[in-house]
């Protein structure tokens, strides 16, 4: 499973630290889950979904 999340968050154009903040969580934390370093609990991913505006199902490249 490889995150798309910092790719969807470029596209439209905003700010680690901005979407971290809106999340709740440090822009450390939001650097980890778009580098497949740690993955967002349920609650995280859904309010970072809303504020890229797309569905958690965006976020993730299932792989084989």
């Amino acid at each position: 499973m490889k995150s798309q999340i910092g790719e969807i968050r470029k596209a439209k154009g905003l700010m680690q630290k901005y979407v971290a903040q809106q999340v709740g969580i440090s822009h450390q934390q939001l650097s980890d889950f778009e580098n497949n370093r740690t993955y967002p609990r349920i609650d995280k991913a859904y309010k970072i979904a809303k504020i890229l505006n797309c569905t958690v199902n965006d976020f993730y490249i299932w792989e084989d």
